[in-house]
C-alpha cells in the first residue's frame, strides 16, 4: 500500500433508528456485588484475594491458596426469572449469573425490564473461561503423592 493512501477504516453513521447505545453495565466480582462495590473496592485499595477456605478446602500443592471469590453463587431466585427449581438447582452458576446481570444492565439502563417484549433492543454479553481452572480443581486433583 502506498504511503499516500490511508489505513484507516471509515464506516458510515447508522441510519435513523439503528443505532447501537450501551447504556447499562452490571457484573458481580470477587469480594464485590456489583460493578459500584467493585470500584469502591479498587479505590481503597482492598484485597479482593484471601486465602479461606468458604468455597472449597484448598489443601492440595498445586491448588493456590490465594483466590478471589464471587459472593453468594449459590443463591438465585429462580421463581423470578421463571427457572424450574430443579433445572435452577442444576444449572451452571455461571449461567444463572448470566440471566441475573442480563436484567441489572437493563435496569442499570434506566429501563423496565417488562417494557422490552416486543422492542429491537439487544442485550449482549460477554464471558470467559479459563483451561486452566480444568487443571488446577480437576486433573491435578487426580494426582496422588
Amino acid at each position: 500500500m502506498s504511503a499516500t493512501k490511508s489505513t484507516r477504516k471509515t464506516y458510515k453513521a447508522p441510519l435513523p433508528g439503528e443505532e447501537i447505545v450501551i447504556s447499562g453495565i452490571a457484573g458481580r466480582f470477587p469480594d464485590s456485588n456489583n460493578v459500584e462495590e467493585f470500584k469502591n473496592n479498587l479505590m481503597s485499595k482492598k484485597d479482593l484475594v484471601t486465602d479461606d477456605d468458604r468455597r472449597w478446602k484448598l489443601d492440595h500443592p498445586d491448588i493456590p491458596q490465594r483466590t478471589g471469590k464471587i459472593n453468594d453463587v449459590n443463591k438465585f431466585d429462580a421463581l423470578f426469572f421463571g427457572v424450574h427449581f430443579k433445572q435452577a438447582h442444576t444449572m451452571d452458576p455461571m449461567c444463572r449469573m448470566l440471566l441475573e446481570h442480563a436484567y441489572e444492565a437493563v435496569v442499570d439502563a434506566g429501563i423496565n425490564p417488562k417494557q422490552l417484549r416486543g422492542s429491537r433492543i439487544g442485550v449482549f454479553v460477554g464471558a470467559c473461561f479459563s483451561e486452566s481452572e480444568k487443571t488446577w480443581f480437576y486433573e491435578k486433583l487426580q494426582v496422588r503423592y
